[in-house]
């Protein structure tokens, strides 16, 4: 009885340190480019620069999913999230002291590809720890990130006000230091099948996988709400409508506020039903009509579009990551692989659209920047209208993943 007591604080303790990291780590994704109208005085750029900048931390993000899920394929989730958080916050560090905008550009380009190797193993290991339920792992994960997304957007446009964005960014990469040498005392060691061998069949199938490509241009339509309103509000607000860059960056903490209770509730939900199609579909046409109220110039339709967009991609990200994870039906190892394919779709995708945004927003108006967001989600979110409903789906990725008996039921 004792050790079942114990068992069970050392799980708690474990998935509450997976939880702090991730709000450290959500906060130095998204606190560069909210105080970059403050960092602007400095380094220059514009919206162009501040598109430069959103769009090379998402091609590092994005591009190094695959490469971070091999990698804890072959070393384990532990070791993965604790190299990725370590290299990260060391970037936000190097970005302190950056003096021209090719030099942040480069750095947040190297804290995306660190933060690469942190979510998928992240999702894997609270699945583990909350008895793997898939959806309630990744709305926790995801939870997590919209806490630290508050403070990220919201607070640290107060902070690097009163202090400076340079020793703002030095709290930030400090504290994510901290969070990596908690996850290497706090987790658990990983426990590998040292028989286990990457296979490039397996590989290959999982990266063609049909059912895996639609959710990923899901997540992707849906998650441009997230990236064009957490990416350019507070620049916008401010530099277009006067906005003070504190009420602005209240505005657009509304995308992250929001979804700490709606990627709970997405994943109860997937969890129950297993049906992920009508959920995303629903979700995405929501950040669609979110980006579309944005284009209207106003602080009132801003409010109401990034709440909007709060509500509807807590969920979407939920469900979409969760259904990666059940419908690939892999050995544990591959796990944290396909849902990082999942989401290196959803977020190499996302290198284009700041740029979209900046350059309609330069060369026409803000309106048009906008509103060009939201006619892409929503071409984005069509292909989940054709996928496959779940028997069929399992079915599928049964047929061609080469496990045999070894597939799980």
């Amino acid at each position: 009885m004792l050790s079942t007591v114990q068992e069970e604080k050392g799980v708690a303790s474990a998935a509450s340190t997976l939880v702090v990291a991730r709000i450290v780590y959500a906060i130095n994704w998204l606190n560069v480019a909210n105080i970059f109208y403050l960092m602007s005085a400095d380094l220059g750029g514009g919206v162009n620069g501040l598109g430069l900048l959103n769009s090379t931390f998402y091609l590092g993000v994005g591009t190094m999913q695959i490469p971070g899920g091999i990698l804890a394929a072959k070393w384990g989730p532990k070791k993965t999230v604790t190299l990725g958080v370590f290299v990260s916050s060391l970037a936000v560090l190097g970005t302190s002291g950056s003096t021209a905008l090719s030099e942040v550009a480069l750095l947040r380009f190297i804290v995306g590809a660190g933060m690469a190797c942190v979510f998928s193993p992240s999702v894997v290991l609270m699945a583990r720890f909350l008895g793997g339920k898939s959806g309630a792992g990744a709305g926790a994960i995801n939870s997590a990130f919209d806490v630290g997304g508050l403070l990220g957007v919201f607070g640290w446009v107060i902070i690097a006000s009163a202090i400076g964005w340079r020793p703002s960014l030095q709290l930030s990469g400090g504290l994510g230091i901290a969070t990596g040498l908690l996850v290497l005392v706090g987790i658990p060691s990983d426990s590998l099948d040292r028989q286990f061998r990457l296979s490039t069949a397996t590989l290959t199938s999982l990266l063609t996988n049909r059912s895996l490509l639609i959710l990923g241009l899901g997540a992707l339509g849906s998650n441009l709400g997230s990236v064009l309103i957490s990416g350019f509000m507070v620049y916008y607000l401010h530099t277009q409508l006067s906005v003070a860059g504190e009420l602005a960056s209240l505005a657009a903490a509304m995308v992250v506020v929001l979804p700490i209770l709606t990627s709970i509730w997405g994943g109860r939900i997937y969890d129950r039903l297993r049906n992920p199609r009508p959920l995303l579909v629903i979700s995405g046409l929501g950040v669609v009509g979110a980006l579309g109220l944005c284009s209207v110039p106003s602080l009132s339709f801003a409010f109401v579009g990034a709440a909007l967009a709060g509500i509807a991609v807590g969920p979407a990200s939920t469900i979409a990551f969760a259904a990666a994870k059940d419908l690939s039906r892999v050995e544990k190892e591959y796990e944290s692989l396909t849902i990082g394919w999942v989401n290196s779709i959803s977020l190499t995708g996302s290198v284009w659209p700041p740029l979209l945004y900046s350059s309609l927003a330069a060369g026409f108006s803000y309106s048009a920047a906008w509103f060009g967001g939201a006619a892409l989600s929503f071409a984005l979110v069509m292909p989940l209208f054709f996928l496959a409903r779940p028997h069929t789906a399992k079915k599928a990725v049964a047929e061609i993943i080469p496990f045999g008996d070894e597939i799980r039921p």
